[in-house]
């Protein structure tokens, strides 16, 4: 591939969405730059950014045609208890390499999240008032706002759940139930998952076409932590006696934290990309490797 092959640059490699994001990218032959923290996984392709230190000073490559910004801090109980950290880094760090990159002349894509919403209404339009609650959501509002500015230089992707293959809480799920044990899953919690492969795919689409404004990749309905529990416990052959519901409460969580609805319309997703995101129950199989 040519040198002065316009490339694109993945803010943030390490991350899941990120690594599997460079990873798609390379294989289907596109020239890419990440970034990474890890100073041992620096080299002439993946640059060293670490959003909690001075971003005002980084040297990005030229030629950037397109840029994905995929670090921040996204654990919610992290926000909630050092919000002036996360929101430098999440906030005032990600405005800042966005209007950078956009200076450059690079279509900036941004991740969000349901997040920016209360929760208390299901299929939340792209055009809908933001009514974050938690700390996390109300830094991806702000992030959303200040990103906003730049306008069509921007394309903005909400997401709600984005489970991975074969790991995480639903793959330990399987685990426990096929070993006949018991689990406690939240019977008040739920998620409109997608799965990681069609988030990236969806990334993909839109570093190709270049289309501005707000995106929204959502699973097509909420199910409970509890609901999700009882189909793993079916699809592994495990009795549903060992899926024993517990509330949020129980456990401690904010109730914040613990949104009534998190689906988000995904007309635009349909219409526009051509893209459906698989039904709830297909990216939970695919989450537990079936």
């Amino acid at each position: 591939m040519k040198p002065n092959t316009p490339a694109t640059l993945i803010v943030g490699s390490d991350s899941l969405i990120g690594r599997t994001l460079v990873e798609q990218l390379r294989h289907a032959g596109a020239r890419i730059y990440g970034t990474t923290r890890r100073s041992e996984s620096v080299d002439e392709s993946n640059l060293y950014l670490d959003l909690a230190e001075d971003v005002s000073g980084v040297k990005y490559p030229e030629q950037i045609d397109a840029a994905v910004i995929c670090a921040g801090v996204t654990k919610l109980e992290a926000c909630r208890r050092d919000p002036s950290t996360t929101a430098r880094i999440n906030v005032q760090a990600v405005s800042a390499i966005a209007n950078k990159l956009a200076e450059m002349g690079a279509r900036v894509i941004y991740l969000s999240s349901n997040a920016v919403f209360d929760g208390t209404r299901p299929q939340r339009l792209p055009d809908d008032t933001l009514s974050p609650v938690t700390e996390y959501g109300r830094q991806k509002a702000e992030a959303e706002r200040q990103l906003s500015a730049l306008g069509e230089a921007v394309t903005i992707v909400r997401l709600t759940k984005v489970l991975e293959p074969r790991a995480g809480l639903l793959t330990r799920w399987a685990q426990t139930l096929g070993r006949g044990e018991t689990i406690h899953p939240f019977e008040d919690m739920v998620m409109a998952p997608v799965p990681l492969d069609f988030a990236c795919n969806v990334l993909r689409r839109l570093i190709a076409s270049r289309l501005p404004g707000i995106v929204q990749v959502s699973g097509e309905r909420d199910v409970t932590y509890a609901e999700v529990a009882r189909h793993i416990a079916r699809s592994v052959g495990a009795m549903s006696e060992l899926v024993e519901p517990i509330n949020s409460k129980e456990a401690g969580v904010p109730p914040e934290s613990v949104p009534a609805h998190t689906t988000l319309d995904t007309t635009r997703l349909r219409v526009e990309l051509g893209l459906e995101p698989p039904s709830v129950w297909t990216t939970i199989d695919y989450a537990i490797g079936l």
